[in-house]
This record gives C-alpha cells, sequence and structure tokens, in this order.
C-alpha cells in the first residue's frame, strides 16, 4: 500500500520570518515548556505503517487537497505556513504559523469544524496518532513543498492488472444474490460479508485500503469496489470469491457501472482524473483528465473527482454522470457511443461532494460543501434547475428518497449540523428539518422501510442513529443509542431488518424496521463501516 510518486515536480519557496499570530489563535499557543517538549518529541518514520507523504497526501488531503492548497479545509502549503495567505479565496489575511501550533492543531482538533482530534481515536482513521506521528506530519507540512503533480497512466494500470491470489479463508455463498450484504472493513483491507436470511458473517474477500465505493452488475453476477488506494477489485458473487483487480490511481473515491453491465466509471482523487474501464475484463480503456479546469471563482484548477453515477438509458439517456470536486462542474458522459462524448455543466457549486438521482433519473442532486447547498440539475439539459441551502457542508452519501401521499421527497445530514434536511423533489422546496444527536454522513430508506435512518458518527454523540417518520412533519421517532459510533444503516431486501455499523465495537447490529428493537449483534468483523446491499442493483436511482 505504498504510495508512489512518480515524476513529481517541487516548486522552491522563498523563506520569510514568522508573523504574529493571529489574535483569535493567540490562547492556543502553547507555553515555553510546551515548545521544549516539541523539541524532545522524537519524530516518527511513518505514520502507521505508511509512509508520512501518503500518509498526509491521503488524510490530510482529502480536506485540504492532495496538493494542500485548500478544500472543505484551508490552504496548508508550506509557502502559506511561511508567509500567510492574502489571497481573494482565502477570504481574509491568515498569519504564518508555528510548529507549535501546527502540532497542537493536528492533536486537538478545532472544535467546531471538522478538524479531528488526531491524538484521539475519534478520527477518519480510528486509531489514535502517538506524539512522534503528529511531530512527522508537522515537520512533513512546515519543511517539505506539497508535490505540483501526480501521474498514474495507463501503462501503470495495464501493468497492475492482475489476477487475485489472496484469500481470507471460506465464504458460504447465498442461495439469492440479492440476501447478501457487503461491508466495508475500513481499517483491514478486506470486505466482510452477511447472509441477511441467516444474519451471519458469511465470510471476508481482501480490499484495497478502506474499501471506498462499490456497485454491483445488473445481471447480479459482479461487486466491484474501489479502494482509497485506487485498487478496483471484482468479485464473484456466486462464488463469493475475489477474481482480478487493477491499480487505477494513487487516491480514489467513486464508482458507477453502465446499465448495460459493458463499462465501469471510477473517479480518482490522486491523480485528477477519471477512468472508463471494462467491468467484465477489468482492462482501462479511456483516461478522462481533469486537471486545467475553470472553477466557479474563474481560477484554473486541477480537479478530483467526487461523485460518480449511472443514468437509467430507458429513462433519461445511457450516460454517466461524474462531478469535480473543485472545478464545480458535472460532466455527463454518454458510454453507448465509443469515443464517450462529454456534455458539461459548471458553477454548480464550491467543493462538491456527494451525489444521488430521483427515480425517475431526471434530477441529479448534489452536495456543494462550501457553497452549503444541495444542487439540483437537470440530466436531459444538463441546467441547473435550484441550489437549495440545505446547511453547513451536506453529506448526503447516497442520500434519501421516498413517497408518500403522491408527494416525492429527498433528505441530506450534514457535516457541519446536526439535522436531516427534507426537501420536496418537485418543487425542490425545502419542507422540514429533523435535529439529529450530531453532524453525520450517511442517511437511508427504501420503499420497503417504514422510516429514514440518519446517522451521527461525529462527535459528541456519535452512538446516535436518529429515525423518522415519512409522512410530513417528519415526526422523530427515536433516537437509538447503542454502542460507541454507529454509521450507515442498510436495510434487507424485504425492508424487514436494518444493519448498523459500529465502527469501534467491531460488530454491526441488526434492528426489527417496525419496532426498532435490537434483533442481534454479529461480531467477526474489523472496523465496519459502509453497508451495501446487493439488491441495490434493482433500486433506480443509478448504480
Amino acid at each position: 500500500n505504498n504510495m508512489q510518486h512518480p515524476k513529481l515536480t517541487r516548486t522552491p519557496l522563498k523563506k520569510s520570518a514568522l508573523g504574529v499570530l493571529a489574535v483569535a489563535i493567540a490562547a492556543t499557543l502553547p507555553t515555553a515548556n510546551a515548545e521544549q517538549a516539541y523539541k524532545d518529541i522524537k519524530a516518527a518514520h511513518n505514520v502507521k505503517g505508511r509512509s508520512v507523504v501518503e500518509f498526509v497526501s491521503s488524510e490530510c488531503g482529502g480536506c485540504h487537497n492532495p496538493k494542500l492548497t485548500g478544500a472543505t479545509g484551508p490552504n496548508i502549503t508550506k509557502k502559506r505556513i511561511h508567509e500567510g495567505d492574502k489571497s481573494k479565496k482565502a477570504g481574509r489575511f491568515t498569519y504564518p504559523l508555528s510548529k507549535d501550533l501546527i502540532y497542537a492543531t493536528i492533536s486537538k482538533g478545532r472544535p467546531g469544524t471538522s478538524m479531528p482530534t488526531w491524538s484521539s481515536d475519534a478520527n477518519p482513521i480510528g486509531v489514535a496518532l502517538t506524539p512522534g506521528e503528529i511531530k512527522a506530519i508537522t515537520e512533513h507540512i512546515y519543511n517539505v513543498d506539497p508535490p505540483k503533480d501526480f501521474h498514474w497512466g495507463m501503462k501503470d494500470m495495464l501493468h497492475s492488472l492482475q489476477p487475485v491470489s489472496t484469500s481470507m479463508g471460506s465464504c458460504h455463498p447465498a442461495e439469492n444474490v440479492d440476501d447478501l450484504l457487503l461491508v466495508t472493513e475500513r481499517e483491514n483491507f478486506s470486505v466482510g460479508i452477511i447472509n441477511t436470511k441467516t444474519q451471519e458473517v458469511a465470510g471476508h474477500l481482501p480490499a484495497g485500503a478502506r474499501a471506498h465505493g462499490y456497485t454491483f452488475s445488473p445481471d447480479g453476477r459482479y461487486a466491484y469496489n474501489l479502494g482509497r488506494d485506487g485498487w478496483l477489485f471484482q468479485y464473484d458473487l456466486k462464488n463469493l470469491s475475489a477474481t482480478k483487480k487493477v491499480r487505477l490511481g494513487l487516491d480514489a473515491r467513486g464508482i458507477a457501472i453502465s446499465d448495460d453491465g459493458k463499462y465501469l466509471l471510477t473517479g480518482m482523487y490522486i491523480p485528477t482524473q477519471a477512468v472508463i474501464v471494462d467491468a467484465i475484463t477489468l482492462k482501462p480503456l479511456k483516461i478522462i483528465d481533469t486537471h486545467h479546469v475553470k472553477d466557479p471563482d474563474g481560477d484554473i484548477v486541477d480537479s478530483r473527482i467526487c461523485s460518480v453515477n449511472d443514468v437509467d438509458p430507458k429513462k433519461v439517456g445511457p450516460y454517466f454522470l461524474m462531478a469535480l470536486k473543485e472545478g464545480g462542474q458535472v460532466w455527463r458522459i454518454d458510454w453507448s457511443k465509443p469515443d464517450f462524448p462529454i456534455s458539461k455543466v459548471a458553477n454548480v457549486g464550491k467543493i462538491l461532494h456527494d451525489g444521488f438521482l430521483t427515480p425517475d433519473n431526471k434530477t441529479f442532486y448534489l452536495a456543494s460543501q462550501s457553497s452549503d447547498w444541495v444542487a439540483a440539475i437537470d440530466v436531459a439539459s444538463m441546467k441547473i434547475i435550484k441550489q437549495i441551502k440545505t446547511g453547513k457542508k451536506p453529506h448526503p452519501g447516497e442520500g434519501a428518497i421516498w413517497e408518500v401521499d403522491g408527494v416525492e421527497y429527498a433528505a441530506t445530514p450534514h457535516i457541519g449540523d446536526s439535522k436531516a434536511t427534507i426537501w420536496r423533489t418537485d418543487t425542490n422546496e425545502i419542507v422540514g428539518n429533523v435535529e439529529t444527536g450530531s453532524p453525520g454522513l450517511f442517511i437511508r430508506t427504501t420503499e420497503n422501510m417504514k422510516y429514514v435512518w440518519a446517522d451521527s458518527v461525529f462527535p459528541p454523540k456519535s452512538e446516535d442513529m436518529t429515525v423518522f417518520e415519512k409522512k410530513p412533519p417528519f415526526k422523530l421517532v427515536k433516537h437509538i443509542t447503542d454502542g460507541t459510533q454507529t454509521l450507515h444503516a442498510e436495510p434487507d431486501t424485504e425492508g424487514k431488518f436494518v444493519y448498523v455499523s459500529d465502527w469501534k465495537e467491531n460488530v454491526v447490529r441488526i434492528y426489527n424496521d417496525e419496532t426498532l428493537e435490537l434483533v442481534k449483534t454479529l461480531k467477526g468483523l474489523k472496523t465496519p463501516t459502509g453497508i451495501f446491499a446487493v439488491h441495490r442493483r434493482h433500486e433506480t436511482g443509478g448504480h
């Protein structure tokens, strides 16, 4: 899992004296004793088994951009650290930062923001960093120029394509593949398999780092997982075995499959590109470059791909949709034509993230986390219908859409607010908010489920799962508070039982959808997070 950075270009930076820190952060400055303590800390050589550059590019880069130029988090390049930031994009002058302040910020986080406390296990990797690891990151950010560019080309991809020989023990196939749930075992390079008929763990399959995105072939033969390290795995669902894998980038997120089962579209964070792949052979077919695109401010940027979706050709057209995170654009790719032509819509919002489709596939909803809205886009015309101001940093995940009394509703949770916001899909007007225990990441319901479930994975109430009614006024039914850090509710095929991960306790809990009572706790899973049902292949919101 060593990230490679071939042909990285470094930009020399002029040294300058550190300025006076802003009054707003003066209170956080360490004392002389604390400064001496920092000097006494021995920097680690790596961070949790990864090189420092890989850790910074991946973990810090998620919010700050892999080049550290800023996204949902601020610019933390060496130049900004040493000289401050007077740019228009910063919004205000930001002062230079000392090593002590960088160390303190990484260690203790920043209350009221999404900057986690890396010295505790309440962080994105779920394991506390040691003082030496935090110092290594601090020294790297302070002293090393971030890469100017990353490269992973077609030759690299083709060279990595290979059969999977790794086995993680026997798996027990299901009579009906739609009864299977795939569970990301986040820090274990694996995917857990749950059989919802037996309500047992059926086995484990190898995967890339933080097995992030899933999609399923329309015929139910294959499942696909794209890890955050860029490795794409193909799984045979009939035999429950991993068949082949290919590395499509150095850091990746989204994946979708065409409705004819021929093509996969995969979105990369590093490098900034998307890759179209043959869904049977996993041979990469085309690279779609997203360097040098215009963002909503008119600046030319290299943009990560943050959301990838498939559109039903019988409803709208044979399309993939992909969102450009920094670019603020959505590109529609016609997968029915050999040259994969692209249509584009710009100025969707700043720092885009998750997106989902209405059941008729006519409207694409996409979160803009720096604009604090969800954009509604007409898929056929590729025009923006409306930008819905839902709250601070919306994070819909796969989103939630349901119908009551002939009215269709959609909802999103937020990273920056403890609420789920609901709107009508016909008017795109907000019609309700439901308070959640804390900010969250995922919301879920299906036509077979009685309620809507929203998690609260962030502190202070990261154990809270909020359940509310589908019908206005969207009455709160229950705050389920079992466990420690719960997330990503997922139903079985019939919607009778709902499965919820507990990241910290290494279990998945099963609840009765009707009574909300705890039915069973499944053990034998390591750092479970996202749960994805194979029966999603039948859902109408895109694959």
